[in-house]
């Protein structure tokens, strides 16, 4: 599976939503900071990580798309 189905599935997952690459903490009232932490991990153990230093910058599905990358 590619580096964005995994994101998306994990955001999906952890957020409990349909998303997509748009989808933002705006435009998501299920997205907090929390399941911010929460997507990260989930990423992590699905092999995508994430810089320690850029997760302050996730605000939305397109960042950690860009972070993962």
């Amino acid at each position: 599976m590619d580096t964005r189905n995994v994101i998306l599935n994990v955001a999906r997952s952890v957020l409990g939503a349909e998303i997509s690459e748009n989808t933002s903490m705006a435009t998501c009232p299920e997205w907090t900071s929390i399941r911010t932490l929460q997507m990260v991990m989930g990423l992590d153990e699905a092999g995508v990580s994430i810089p320690f230093e850029k997760i302050a910058e996730i605000r939305s599905v397109g960042d950690i798309m860009r972070l993962a990358g």
